[in-house]
C-alpha cells in the first residue's frame, strides 16, 4: 500500500515510522515554534537578523525577506521505507524574489523556479511541491531500475535501507513537522563539519530551479559537508552580520560570494573598500584556521544589463586583492574562471547561473579546493596510486612523481597534473571536463606536456596556445644493446662526471644556453650529472640530464664529429641513470628518423608521437621559438638542417635522443 492510499491523521500514523522534522534538520541554525507541532527552520541567528535589518544595511527590508528563506537547508535520515512523506507548508514568495524571476520570466507568466528536492541513495529524484490544499510531499524511494517489473514496489519495510537527503527551498521559506514512512523506522544522521557560504543572491539559489541544482548544494555535496548557506539576495559586505556565527557552526572550509551587487547602485569607492576590509578581517578573527576562499564577482552580460554610472564595481577585485592578502588561510579566486562567458548559461541571461552554470561553478570551485587538498607528499602519493595502470604514455609523469621531481598541483580521479618549474605543466586525464577545469585553474601556463590525445584540442582552447609538437617518448627496457660490429670503437673511450670547473667550457660551447634555467647547469654540475667524453685529455662533448629527468644536452664539438661520440655518451648516461636505481628514457621529434634509429639500436622502446605531445604558444612572424623548456635538437624538422651542436655531422653516425627531444 503507498502513503497516499493511507490514512494520514494523527492517529493512524501509529502503523507508520515518523520522526519529528526538527530532529532531521541539517544546515540550520535554530528553529522556531509555530504551534501544532510545527516548526520553522533558520539559517540566521537573531543577533545577525537584527544586523540584516540595521541601518548599516543597505536594503533591510530586502534581507529580512531573504533571511527567512531556507536556501541549503535539508532533512536528512535514513529509512527502510519505500515511500516516505514531508508535511510543510510553504510560505508566499518574498516580493524581492519576483524582482529577479521577472527577468526570468520575460512573457509575464509567473513560474515559482523553487520547490523541494530529493536525493537518494545518490539518485537525484528533482523538484516536487505541494499540490492544492496539500501540507505534505511524497517521494518513492525505491529504484525503478532495481524493481522486478514496471510499476512494483518493495513491501513496506521489506525493501533495502536508504539514505535520503531532502533539499528545502532556496527562494521561500517553510515551514515542517513530521517525516512519515512507510516502513519500520525513519533515524536521523549525524551532522558532519559544514561548507559556510557567505554570498548574495547568486550563492542564496536565483535561479538553478531546484535546492540540490544550486552550486552551493551540489559543492557540499562533493565535499560530503553539511552545508549553511548564507547567501542573501542583494547583499554586499557588510561588517557586523558574522555576529553570533562562530558558536553554531564548525566550517571546515568557508567561500565567499559577494561584490557583484556594487554595480546596481552608486557607491564610493573609499567606503567600499572600508566594508570590504571591516568584512574580511572580522571573517579571518573567527575562524583563523579554516580554509576560506573568496571570489571575485562572475562574469555578467554588461550589455544585457548595464552597471550604474556612478558604480565603482569595477574596483572591486582590486580591493578583494588587497584585503585578502594579508590573511594567510584566503585565497583569492577569479571569479571569471569560475563561469564562463556564455549567456547560456545565466538564467536571466546575463547574471544568474542556471543549473548549468551553477553545475560548471560548483565543479571549478572543488577542483580549485582540491589542488590544496594534503601536503605535498600527499598529494605525490595520491597521484601515484592514481597513475597505477595509466596508459604506457604516462611514463614521464609515472618517473617525475617516482624520483620526486616537481610539484603535484592535482591529483584526483580522473586527473593528474604536475608543475616540474613555473609555467610549465604535465598533465592526463581520461576525464576530459575535469581536465579542462583543472587548466582553468592553474595560473600562467605556457607550455603543457599533454600525455592524453583527447586533451589537445581542450589544451589549445582553453590556454589559447597554438603549437602543437607531437614527440616520441623512447624508454630503456634494460641495458643498453651492446654496439653492432660497424659501430665499434677501435679503443676505449673515456667518459666521466664533469665537476664545477668545466662550467664555462659547457656554457660556451652548448648550443642552446638559453634553454639553461639560472642555477640549472650548476646543479648537474654539483650532483655529477654532466657527463663529458675525452679524447687525450681534452674534452670533447658531454650529455646531461633535463628538469624532468629524461636524458637531454647532448653536445659533440664539430672537429669530434662522425667518431661515434654521440652513441657512446648516450650510452654512458644509460649506465649512469641505470646504477642510480633509474630507468633512462628521453624524448624525441617524430621527424627526427636518425635519433629514432639509434634508440632502437640501443634498445629503448619507441612509443608513436600520437600518444603526447608540447603545446606552447605559436611563434610570432618570422620568429623561430622552441617551446618553453624545450631540449636541444628541437628545431630538427622535416626539411630542416639539424641544429647546430647535434651529433650530426656525419651521415653515417646518427644524433643521439638525448640531445634531439624536447625537455621540460
Amino acid at each position: 500500500m503507498r502513503l497516499r492510499d493511507m490514512d494520514m491523521t494523527p492517529g493512524s500514523q501509529r502503523t507508520l515510522a515518523s520522526a519529528s522534522a526538527r530532529e532531521l534538520l541539517h544546515g540550520a541554525l535554530r528553529t522556531s515554534d509555530e504551534g501544532e507541532g510545527w516548526v520553522r527552520p533558520w539559517r540566521f541567528s537573531p543577533i545577525q537578523m537584527r544586523a540584516l535589518g540595521s541601518c548599516q544595511a543597505w536594503h533591510p527590508g530586502l534581507y529580512r525577506q531573504m533571511a527567512r528563506t531556507t536556501a541549503g537547508v535539508t532533512l536528512e535520515f535514513t529509512t527502510d521505507s519505500s515511500e516516505v512523506a514531508l508535511e510543510l507548508l510553504l510560505d508566499d514568495e518574498p516580493r524581492g524574489t519576483r524582482a529577479v524571476l521577472d527577468y526570468v520570466d520575460p512573457e509575464g507568466e509567473a513560474f515559482p523556479h523553487d520547490g523541494v528536492s530529493c536525493e537518494v541513495d545518490g539518485r537525484h529524484l528533482g523538484l516536487r511541491q505541494p499540490s492544492g490544499d496539500d501540507d505534505c510531499v511524497v517521494f518513492s524511494l525505491d529504484d525503478p531500475d532495481a524493481a522486478p517489473a514496471d510499476g512494483v514496489m518493495q513491501l513496506p519495510g521489506m525493501g533495502d535501507t536508504h539514505h535520503v537527503r531532502i533539499w528545502l527551498p532556496c527562494l521561500r521559506g517553510c515551514r515542517l513537522r513530521d517525516v512519515v514512512g512507510n516502513g519500520s523506522f525513519v533515524r536521523g544522521v549525524a551532522a558532519r563539519r559544514e561548507l559556510l557560504v557567505l554570498g548574495d543572491s547568486i550563492a542564496q539559489g536565483f535561479v538553478s530551479d531546484d535546492p540540490f541544482q544550486a552550486w552551493p548544494a551540489l559543492l557540499a555535496s562533493r565535499l560530503d559537508l553539511d552545508l549553511v548557506n548564507q547567501g542573501i539576495g542583494g547583499q554586499v559586505f557588510q561588517p557586523g552580520t558574522l555576529l553570533g556565527l562562530a558558536q553554531a557552526v564548525d566550517p571546515a572550509c568557508i567561500v565567499v560570494e559577494l561584490g557583484a551587487n556594487y554595480r546596481y547602485e552608486p557607491c564610493r569607492e573609499r567606503l567600499v573598500t572600508r566594508d570590504v576590509r571591516g568584512y574580511l578581517l572580522e571573517l579571518s578573527r573567527l575562524w583563523s584556521r579554516v580554509p576560506i576562499w573568496v571570489m571575485s564577482p562572475l562574469w555578467h552580460d554588461e550589455e544585457a544589463y548595464p552597471s550604474h554610472s556612478m558604480s565603482c564595481w569595477r574596483s572591486v577585485p582590486l580591493f578583494l586583492a588587497a584585503h585578502c592578502a594579508p590573511h594567510d588561510q584566503m585565497t583569492l579566486l577569479d571569479g571569471g574562471r569560475l563561469l564562463d562567458h556564455r549567456a547560456s548559461l545565466m538564467a536571466d541571461g546575463f547574471e544568474h547561473p542556471n543549473a548549468e552554470g551553477s553545475r560548471q561553478l560548483a565543479r571549478r570551485l572543488w577542483v580549485r579546493m582540491m589542488m590544496r587538498r594534503g601536503d605535498v607528499e600527499e598529494r605525490r602519493t595520491r597521484a601515484q596510486t592514481l597513475l597505477e595502470g595509466a596508459p604506457r604514455r604516462c611514463f614521464p609523469l609515472q618517473e617525475e612523481l617516482r624520483r620526486g621531481i616537481g610539484e603535484v598541483l592535482f591529483a584526483e580521479e580522473g586527473c593528474v597534473a604536475l608543475s616540474l618549474v613555473p609555467g610549465q605543466v604535465t598533465i592526463w586525464g581520461r576525464d576530459r571536463e575535469l581536465a579542462h577545469d583543472v587548466l582553468l585553474m592553474l595560473d600562467d601556463v605556457e607550455l603543457v606536456y599533454c600525455l592524453e590525445p583527447a586533451l589537445v584540442r581542450d589544451v589549445c582552447l582553453t590556454l589559447g596556445l597554438e603549437s602543437v609538437s607531437p614527440v616520441s617518448i623512447c624508454v630503456c627496457q634494460g641495458r643498453p644493446k651492446p654496439a653492432a660490429k660497424g659501430h665499434r670503437p677501435s679503443r676505449p673511450r673515456e667518459v666521466r662526471p664533469l665537476d664545477a670547473s668545466f662550467a664555462s667550457v659547457v656554457r660556451e660551447r652548448y648550443s642552446h644556453p638559453e634553454y639553461l634555467r639560472q642555477g640549472e647547469l650548476e646543479g648537474l654540475l654539483k650532483q655529477g650529472l654532466l657527463l663529458g667524453g675525452f679524447e687525450g685529455g681534452e674534452l670533447v662533448g658531454f650529455v646531461g640530464e633535463h628538469p624532468g629527468g629524461s636524458m637531454g644536452m647532448l653536445e659533440v664539438f664539430p672537429e669530434h664529429r662522425g667518431r661515434g661520440w654521440g652513441e657512446a655518451l648516450e650510452r654512458a648516461k644509460i649506465e649512469d641513470q641505470l646504477a642510480r636505481g633509474l630507468r633512462p628514457w628521453c624524448e624525441v621529434w617524430p621527424e627526427n628518423r636518425d635519433s629514432l634509429r639509434l634508440q632502437r639500436r640501443l634498445g629503448l622502446k619507441v612509443q608513436a608521437a600520437n600518444e603526447s605531445c608540447y603545446i606552447s604558444r605559436a611563434p610570432e612572424a618570422g620568429e623561430v621559438v622552441a617551446p618553453e623548456g624545450a631540449g636541444d635538437g628541437w628545431a630538427h624538422g622535416a626539411g630542416e638542417e639539424p641544429a647546430q651542436g647535434g651529433d650530426t655531422a656525419q651521415t653515417d653516425e646518427p644524433p643521439a635522443c638525448a640531445g634531439d627531444g624536447p625537455r621540460h
